[in-house]
């Protein structure tokens, strides 16, 4: 119990306490901070309960909101002195001693920020008061507007109310940025409301430090810090009054710029009425716009030669870049490349931009003309498709215009990487001068792009005053004038001449009526045949009679092998015929067309149902007589031979072909010339076995016999081939089929061996690299696959290397290349370790015998 008592009566004075420093803290006014802070040590003065005396910092009272130009230069007068005393009054050294250097004075860059934050309200002041005067003068000219109407007298020429227009345009566009500054400024004002609470923090913070200071802390340093916390909260609060004056001064700009656009406004509602537009204005307009038109041109031809030029260099470059093979200089090509990658693309875009300035331009002048119709009141002018096309144009034009926004992102994003490479101060000027012509051309491509926003801006503004002048008036118009508008123009729609072919017009009508007559036969063709297949075909199917089998299968045929070649001729002809788009001298050669396609068409239905019948006839004797069905695969051959017959001499006779003799000369001769052609019929059938088995193909490398070369051309008797050495062998088919055929052009890989010899005084290590060598360097060249590289044998005076690899196609030509790089590789290679390549050499080894006692008695005699 006694230990209860004690801890209620402990909790009870800690409240005491509590309650009696908070007392003291509400009694103490804030003109208690009475003196800045010196550098002599001294107790902390007291904080204030709401805000800071500027006073603790030796500063004056900071302006308030109604401060005036005068005031804002007086207080920045004040900091600037004050700056001044404490440069003058220099940094501690640091707390090693003065070898350590010294420290920044804290109280210096709050010190800069204040004087920052009060130059700018000073401005946003001189500014709001510059809107204020705007705002006035609008209002004044609003009311000079509603009491005294327009000072200029009708009529009011349409340069005017453009101008007017164009500035209604900007002011509705000010307005919308100041709409959206307000956002921008209340996130400022919220950050700064934050940012204050963070620099109370640090003030309380220094202040208990210096009042907890130990007797052996530096108290100059901890005050100077105390002081730099008050002089940073002062400037955090004047960062928030600069953002709330900024949000006020957004407010006005909202205001001025909405006010403009509604006086903008009246006086274009009081204008309208009393526009005069003149033939010598829209001369004028059209003179201006041709002359655009041909700086445009120029500037095409210009930018013409200019990419060309960058095609070309762009073509060295890359050469350069894949010849090269020094590793240092490959990053340094590659910039190379991508300059000159880019200076093509400017000059491509930049002609892109200003074709489609030239098409903006165009439609500017047919937008000014229709202009011109309109004020003139032109009863026959079509408003309602105007006003549907320049809508049209409005969206295109929108389009393109987010395009050309996107591209122009593009492009800053590329050049802010090429801005932050060329700030680097160790890059090397060959490097800084390829990234700086790659940005001059990303520069000229931005100004290209910016050229044409201006273009669209302007085609953009004219579309819409053309909608807006376009809009009441088709609004206006009775239900019979549009009707009749309606009627006109389907009437100049229907009528409207496509084009011109032969001096003969064909108009919209005509098409239209030809396709619906095309259409209609397609789907009568294919309607009959829908019929035949589900309610003719069922029932002859189902007869179990000789009697129906002919009809079946005619009917098969009708359904299954009609040509929609055949079908589309007929309708087109019926196309043609109705809609009067055939003319007169045209009409024979399409019935002959058609003519001979009927006629095969009638070839082909024969044959089928030919085909069907035979087929079911042989099924049927097939079960009864298995060896009764050998022949009739030789009678359709001999009934297709009719059939087509019939289908030939038909048609000669249509085109008046005298066919009586060509009968007979066939049925008489025909017996003689089989004979007679023994050998030719060989060669025939053997080049019909060329064409079915392909053994080779035009085009093919092959060698047969002796003979070697590129196949020309495959005849009915003979095949010709074109030789290694020019001549043209022509050779018999049965003879060529008779020979083994090498074909070449079908080789996939080449296999090459070679060897190479080394002098027998190589040391060994250098023979063990020789392979590796070897295998470096063919794999180094392209389309090889490397095999093998060894050594091979002791030849008579060298010692030989065998090396296999293979080269990835049958072009010859790429073979020797291929060969040759390699030889001059191991060429170069060998020289540069001295390996020397063997060549056929002897040795004479000559010994001498001792000499003899006798002798050498005879030599001194």
């Amino acid at each position: 119990m006694i230990s209860a008592r004690l801890t209620r009566l402990s909790f009870l004075a800690l409240a005491l306490i509590c309650f009696s420093i908070s007392a003291l803290a509400q009694d103490t006014p804030a003109a208690a901070e009475d003196a800045p802070v010196t550098d002599s040590p001294a107790t902390p003065a007291p904080e204030p309960k709401n805000g800071l005396d500027p006073a603790l910092v030796g500063l004056a009272a900071l302006p308030g909101d109604d401060a005036s130009a005068e005031d804002y230069n007086k207080t920045l007068k004040i900091i600037e002195d004050r700056i001044a005393a404490v440069e003058r009054e220099g940094a501690p050294p640091a707390p090693g001693g003065p070898d350590e250097g010294t420290v920044p004075d804290p109280r210096l860059e709050p010190l800069l920020d204040l004087r920052l934050s009060l130059q700018r309200r000073a401005t946003l002041l001189a500014r709001r008061q510059e809107l204020q005067g705007s705002l006035n003068d609008i209002e004044t000219a609003q009311e000079t507007l509603q009491r005294e109407g327009l000072t200029e007298k009708p009529p009011y020429p349409i340069d005017q109310i453009d101008q007017l227009h164009s500035e209604h345009r900007l002011a509705r566009h000010a307005a919308e940025a100041a709409e959206r500054a307000l956002q921008i400024a209340q996130q400022q004002t919220d950050m700064a409301a934050k940012e204050i609470e963070t620099k109370e923090q640090e003030r309380r913070l220094a202040r208990t430090q210096l009042e907890q200071a130990a007797p052996g802390d530096d108290r100059l340093a901890l005050e100077r810090r105390l002081e730099a916390a008050r002089l940073g909260e002062l400037a955090a609060r004047q960062r928030q009054a600069t953002a709330k004056d900024f949000l006020e001064l957004t407010h006005l700009e909202s205001q001025v710029a909405r006010q403009r656009s509604d006086l903008l406004s009246a006086k274009i509602a009081r204008m309208k009425d009393a526009v005069s537009f003149t033939k010598t204005m829209l001369d004028d307009r059209i003179e201006e716009l041709t002359a655009r038109e041909a700086q445009i041109r120029k500037r095409i031809e210009a930018l013409t030669q200019a990419g060309d030029r960058a095609e070309s260099a762009l073509f060295d470059a890359r050469r350069r870049l894949e010849r090269n093979r020094d590793e240092s200089r490959t990053r340094l090509l590659e910039e190379e490349v991508a300059a000159r990658e880019a200076e093509l693309g400017a000059s491509r875009k930049g002609i892109a931009y200003l074709r489609h300035a030239l098409s903006s331009i165009a439609s500017a002048r047919t937008l000014w003309q229709r202009r011109y119709r309109l004020y003139q009141g032109d009863q026959e002018a079509p408003l309602t498709s105007w006003l549907q096309e320049v809508g049209a144009l409005a969206d295109t034009i929108a389009d393109e215009t987010r395009y050309l926004q996107d591209e122009l992102a593009t492009v800053r994003s590329v050049q802010l990487m090429l801005v932050q490479r060329l700030a680097d101060s160790g890059l090397a000027s060959d490097m800084r001068t390829a990234l700086k012509r790659r940005l001059d051309a990303l520069d000229a491509q931005e100004g290209q792009a910016e050229d044409l926003l201006g273009v669209e801006d302007q085609l953009s503004a004219l579309a819409d005053r053309f909608e807006q002048e376009l809009d009441p008036l088709v609004s206006r118009r009775s239900f019979a004038q549009r009707m009749d508008e309606a009627a006109t123009w389907f009437a100049g729609w229907w009528n409207k001449e496509l084009f011109v072919f032969q001096d003969q017009g064909f108009y919209l009508r005509d098409m239209i009526s030809g396709g619906a007559v095309f259409l209609l036969v397609i789907a009568a063709v294919s309607l009959l045949q829908r019929l035949l297949r589900r309610a003719v075909l069922p029932r002859l199917v189902a007869a179990s009679n000789g009697e129906k089998r002919a009809p079946r299968a005619l009917v098969l045929a009708l359904v299954r092998n009609t040509s929609q070649l055949f079908v589309v001729i007929i309708a087109f002809y019926a196309a043609m015929r109705v809609s009067g788009l055939l003319p007169e001298r045209l009409h024979d050669w399409l019935w002959s067309i058609l003519v001979v396609v009927f006629w095969l068409q009638i070839g082909i239905w024969a044959s089928a149902g030919a085909l069907d019948y035979l087929n079911r006839q042989r099924s049927r004797r097939e079960r009864q007589d298995p060896s009764a069905v050998s022949g009739y695969g030789l009678i359709l051959f001999f009934i297709r031979v009719g059939i087509w017959s019939i289908v030939l001499i038909s048609v000669l006779t249509h085109f008046d072909y005298p066919i009586t003799g060509l009968i007979g000369a066939l049925g008489v001769g025909g017996i003689a010339v089989a004979f007679a052609v023994q050998n030719i019929l060989a060669d025939i059938f053997s080049s019909m076995a060329i064409i079915l088995d392909k053994p080779f193909r035009v085009g093919d490398f092959v060698v047969t016999g002796s003979t070697l070369g590129v196949v020309e051309q495959i005849g009915v008797k003979t095949t010709r081939i074109r030789s290694l050495s020019g001549e043209q062998v022509t050779m018999s088919n049965t003879d060529l089929l008779n020979s083994r055929i090498h074909n070449y052009k079908r080789m996939e890989e080449r296999r090459v061996v070679f060897k190479l010899g080394v002098v027998y005084q190589t040391p060994p290590d250098l023979l063990e690299r020789i392979p590796g060598m070897i295998e470096r360097i063919i794999r180094d060249q392209a389309h090889t696959r490397f095999d093998r590289a060894h050594f091979f044998e002791y030849g008579d005076f060298a010692l030989l290397f065998e090396i296999v690899y293979y080269v990835q196609g049958p072009d010859y030509n790429r073979y020797m290349d291929i060969q040759q790089a390699i030889n001059l590789a191991i060429n170069r290679r060998f020289r540069e370790e001295g390996i020397e390549f063997a060549y056929p050499t002897q040795e004479l080894i000559l010994r001498h015998a001792p000499p003899q006692s006798g002798s050498a008695d005879a030599r001194s005699d």
